[in-house]
């Protein structure tokens, strides 16, 4: 029988995020009209920037640990990318539609505020390294000039930097950054329940198998890439719990604009985002 302290952690990680999330649902279910896209220029042009620098300013992290996680996330992305298309190519389905689904998850959203409720704020800061990583290498699919004009990409070099050097923002630096930064984690959640709310499941068996490829190769490819960097303590939980996330809502944004099955991709943000309800304090138990 689990030990009711560790449950009531398990509760203290996990219900903050889906309760957000359902604040959202709720909101759009009830009929009220939400910006999803002011909402998204909000979190990722200015607020997160300013959690990362906020962040970093505030743990002690070596630039060593940093590029370990950077690599570990990079190697996940990569070998997420490999098993999925292999995986898609047995069921003869078409790699442009459903392949970024398969690696791009849901790190920013449910990662950033798993992770920090999980782990405090140095599963914070390492939890950011992988949305940074996972934030480039989708600008770049998309043109690779759009990799130096996102403000994600730059507040990381500068985190790094200061952690390289030594050197501290100035305090007004380090208390305006937090202000901002601190609206990007429930934001980010309500405008996830608000997209849950619109979307629909197009094919239920489907959408159940990719999902479940999904979270479950996730998993997998995140505690094989954890094992062969040799990572430990927060690091190891941080690149294992990130890998395991959902689809990511940009999955459908992304399928919309290229005209590539976005019902589809709707459904599986759907459905695998429901199946982490069961899933995500699972692999919080497992990584204790």
């Amino acid at each position: 029988m689990t030990d009711p302290a560790v449950l009531s952690e398990l509760a203290a990680a996990v219900l903050p995020v889906f309760i957000c999330a359902a604040i959202g649902l709720y909101w759009t279910r009830s009929g009220r009209a939400f910006d999803s896209e002011l909402a998204a220029r909000l979190v990722y042009k200015i607020s997160v920037p300013c959690l990362i620098i906020a962040t970093f300013s505030r743990v002690e992290l070596t630039p060593a640990a940093v590029a370990q996680v950077a690599g570990a996330s990079i190697a996940v992305y990569l070998a997420t990318a490999v098993l999925g298309a292999l995986v898609l190519r047995v069921l003869r389905l078409s790699l442009p539609a459903y392949l970024p689904s398969m690696i791009f998850a849901l790190v920013g959203g449910m990662g950033l505020p798993v992770c920090l409720f999980a782990f405090g704020a140095e599963g914070l800061a390492l939890a950011l390294v992988y949305f940074a990583i996972g934030a480039a290498i989708a600008a770049g699919r998309i043109s690779p000039g759009e990799i130096v004009r996102e403000p994600v990409i730059w507040a990381m070099l500068i985190a790094v930097a200061m952690l390289w050097w030594g050197v501290a923002p100035p305090k007004w630096v380090i208390d305006t950054t937090w202000l901002l930064g601190g609206i990007a984690i429930p934001l980010q959640l309500i405008a996830l329940g608000c997209s849950l709310g619109r979307f629909r499941v197009a094919s239920l068996p489907r959408g159940i198998a990719l999902s479940v490829l999904r979270l479950a190769g996730g998993f997998a490819v995140g505690l094989g890439v954890a094992t062969l960097f040799e990572l430990d303590g927060v690091a190891r939980a941080v690149v294992i719990v990130q890998s395991a996330m959902p689809v990511a809502v940009s999955n459908y944004l992304f399928a919309v604009n290229r005209k590539r099955v976005p019902e589809e991709v709707a459904g599986m943000v759907l459905i695998s985002t429901a199946i982490s309800l069961l899933t995500l304090p699972a692999l919080l138990l497992f990584l204790r």
